[in-house]
C-alpha cells in the first residue's frame, strides 16, 4: 500500500535541486522527485539487509529520530 511520506523541507529543497539539474540534462527523461526518493528508500532497504551497514544505519536512524524528538513543539525563528 502506497503511503505520503513527510520530509523536512531542507531534504525537500536538497531534492528539487538535484531534479532541476537531472532536468537540464536528461529533459523528459530525467527522474522525477519521487523517482529520486523510491532509489533512496531502496537503498536504504539494501543497507538495512547488509549484517556490515545495519548497525551504522540503525545508529542514524536512532539519532535522527532523537533530533526530530527535541525540535518537536519548537517554533523556527521567524528573524
Amino acid at each position: 500500500m502506497a503511503s505520503t511520506v513527510r520530509i523536512p523541507t531542507d531534504i525537500y529543497e536538497q531534492l528539487r535541486e538535484i531534479n532541476v539539474l537531472l532536468e537540464s540534462k536528461h529533459q523528459s527523461a530525467a527522474p522525477t522527485i519521487q523517482d529520486l526518493v523510491s532509489v533512496a528508500v531502496s537503498r536504504l532497504i539494501i543497507d538495512w539487509n547488509d549484517d556490515r551497514l545495519q548497525p551504522k544505519l540503525l545508529e542514524e536512524l536512532l539519532e535522527h529520530r532523537k533530533d526530530a524528538r527535541a525540535r518537536m513543539g519548537k517554533r523556527k525563528n521567524s528573524n
